[in-house]
């Protein structure tokens, strides 16, 4: 049987070619919502907040950028600085690394690699694993010594008990007191809060 087409048909092959632009077409539109809804992820978990302020008289003042205009208030200092404290001293042996990690980006690039250097240099980490505990971390005390247009001076005295992971018992009980020199920078997605930590020690009691 002879299967050779035996007519041509006058618009076929455009009709085919027109059947392929719309296949490309639909295949374009889905990549280009797919990258809006990236776009829009992206843009949705890097956006600046709405800041709304109230004054002395109850009203409400809405400040699209605040976030990125105005320094950081004495609040915002002192959360910093708990949130530094509990990452930096008041860890797990199982999360560890992470909360290190959060304190060294905290920290100004020069001071992380400096205290990333040290922490390695010591073992520290892996002797915090090894230890198999959590320090528990209550601060006592926390006050600004000092503060000048760029940097901030900070002192706290903290209680640390060291608590067993395996038996939920506290092993041992220390105080100490913390030094935290903060420099303010400009604001940025990396830095919200517009504050480094630039120098910190910690002195047992």
């Amino acid at each position: 049987m002879d299967n050779k087409r035996l007519f041509n048909e006058i618009w076929g092959s455009l009709k085919l070619e027109n059947l392929g632009y719309k296949i490309l077409a639909g295949v374009m539109f889905l990549i280009t919502l797919s990258a809006l809804a990236l776009s829009y992820y992206v843009y949705s978990i890097n956006r600046v907040p709405l800041v709304i302020r109230v004054n002395k008289a109850g009203n409400a003042q809405v400040l699209r950028m605040a976030a990125f205009k105005h320094p950081a208030g004495k609040g915002e200092i002192y959360y910093f600085t708990k949130s530094f404290l509990r990452e930096m001293t008041g860890f797990n042996s199982l999360t560890v690394r992470t909360q290190i990690a959060r304190a060294l980006n905290k920290m100004s690039p020069s001071y992380a690699k400096y205290m990333d250097a040290n922490i390695k240099r010591t073992k520290y980490i892996k002797d915090a694993v090894a230890a198999g505990v959590q320090f528990h971390l209550t601060i006592k005390k926390l006050e600004i010594r000092n503060q000048t247009a760029h940097h901030i001076v900070l002192r706290a005295i903290l209680k640390i008990s060291i608590i067993s992971n395996d038996t939920g018992k506290i092993e041992e009980t220390e105080n100490y007191m913390d030094r935290i020199i903060i420099k303010r920078i400009s604001r940025s997605v990396d830095y919200p809060f517009g504050l480094e930590v630039v120098n910190f020690t910690e002195t047992k009691l």
